[in-house]
């Protein structure tokens, strides 16, 4: 009966040093692998997109969107990008038919963050990005039942934006960051066609945006 007990005893040992060396190798190896950052932002037109068209320039608008990224370790993310901008106009056209029209941007990209503090709660950050940007821009255009301003869509240009932001976690997987975005995009020459006639979009669009949102940090894995 005492060999019994001591066997018995010498098992559970043995069981419990294995599972706590199981435990506490899962404990190293764990990590987060992806996250979701859902984006509200106020976009402030810079440069000539501020007199499109001589007479048409953008006024500050908002800009909605979403990251889903790759946690490759705790400083470097890697994923992609997508925002809506929409903008009304800064001088408003005598024509009435413009009434209601804005600029729209549709914004595709690939981003890259890097983390300055990947192990504290307050996380300062920079990010690059380059995609397509898709303009959707109010033009004065030629039309059989007379010329008039309508929402043209332009061929895609590259695009490319530098940030810097600020990550605070609130719970275990997910917190609050506030960002600052400047995006470009090569627009100058893009065209674009509506009714048998050709428009040159005529400068390169740039925006300064102020983002804020949630990040949301995936489960983990090993």
């Amino acid at each position: 009966m005492k060999k019994l007990v001591i066997v018995a005893s010498t098992l559970l040992l043995t069981f419990y040093a294995f599972g706590s060396t199981v435990l506490a190798q899962e404990e190293v190896v764990e990590k987060d692998v992806a996250e979701v950052n859902f984006i509200g932002a106020l976009s402030l037109p810079t440069g000539d997109t501020k007199n499109f068209g001589d007479s048409l320039g953008a006024k500050t608008g908002y800009q909605l969107g979403i990251d889903v990224g790759y946690i490759a370790t705790l400083q470097l993310v890697t994923g992609f990008n997508f925002t809506y901008s929409q903008f009304g106009i800064d001088n408003s056209p005598t024509d009435t038919k413009a009434t209601g029209l804005k600029h729209r941007l549709y914004n595709p990209n690939v981003y890259v963050k890097y983390y300055l503090n990947g192990q504290s709660n307050l996380q300062p950050y920079v990010r690059g990005s380059v995609g397509l940007a898709f303009p959707k821009f109010t033009t004065f255009v030629k039309n059989p039942n007379g010329d008039r301003y309508r929402q043209v869509s332009y061929d895609p240009a590259l695009s490319y934006g530098v940030g810097l932001g600020l990550f605070y976690y609130t719970a275990d997987y997910g917190g609050l960051y506030v960002e600052g975005n400047y995006m470009r995009a090569s627009t100058k020459d893009v065209k674009a066609n509506y009714e048998g006639n050709t428009y040159k979009f005529g400068s390169d669009l740039s925006f300064f945006d102020i983002r804020a949102g949630i990040r949301i940090v995936i489960g983990s894995g090993s």
